[in-house]
């Protein structure tokens, strides 16, 4: 690379880092990023909706998010000047080739050619695919039967939640479509709950009237 195709990517680079910059100094005089800032002023969230606590908390981690992200960003503008300045800039740090015209314009920090950069995500995701052979055995996460490979009648996760909202959650017994209270809404028929084996379905008068006279 010549010395003024390097100039051009040397200027490429600073605009990029004055641009990140300034993201960077909106976010933080804005406050965005602070999670303390956007805490309800409450002394207590009792009488606040659990979904608008969620929210707030989905917006505070967006945020954080945004700040690292462009934080990384900065880092890797910096590391490329770095690379100008010792002149390895424009070098994949993997096969040492020289980086394409097109995708040094595209990501003027970018370490890595575009064969590299393939060959290394093609490798995490055959890595995230080799597994423990034991979790083939593994059922849904909370027990959520629409995604089991079997159905049973065993006390699982869903099962544990409705017993529990059974005593009451944030949504009144009219907000649940005429229901009259809880136990009611939550008690699926279709689970048969308490219900093991078949014989467990069999009712006392039902076995009393089996009994001999």
């Amino acid at each position: 690379m010549d010395e003024l195709q390097m100039e051009f990517f040397k200027n490429k680079l600073n605009e990029q880092k004055k641009g990140i910059e300034g993201t960077i100094n909106s976010m933080k005089s804005h406050g965005i990023g602070e999670q303390q800032k956007d805490d309800p002023d409450e002394l207590s969230n009792y009488d606040n909706h659990p979904a608008d606590l969620g929210t707030d908390l989905f917006h505070a981690q967006l945020n954080n998010a945004l700040v690292v992200h462009e934080e990384y960003l900065l880092r890797e503008v910096y590391d490329a000047l770095g690379r100008i300045y010792d002149g390895t800039f424009g070098k994949c740090e993997f096969c040492g080739q020289e980086i394409e015209k097109e995708r040094l314009e595209a990501l003027p920090y970018t370490r890595l050619c575009i064969d590299c950069e393939t060959s290394k995500e093609l490798s995490m995701a055959n890595l995230n695919r080799q597994r423990p052979v034991e979790e083939l055995i593994w059922d849904a996460p909370f027990g959520r039967k629409y995604l089991n490979k079997r159905e049973d009648d065993e006390f699982e996760g869903m099962d544990q939640l409705f017993d529990l909202v059974k005593y009451g959650s944030s949504d009144t017994p009219q907000d649940m479509g005429g229901y009259y209270d809880y136990e009611e809404y939550y008690t699926n028929e279709l689970d048969r709950q308490g219900i093991v084996d078949d014989m467990d379905n069999i009712s006392n008068e039902a076995y009393r009237r089996q009994l001999p006279d």
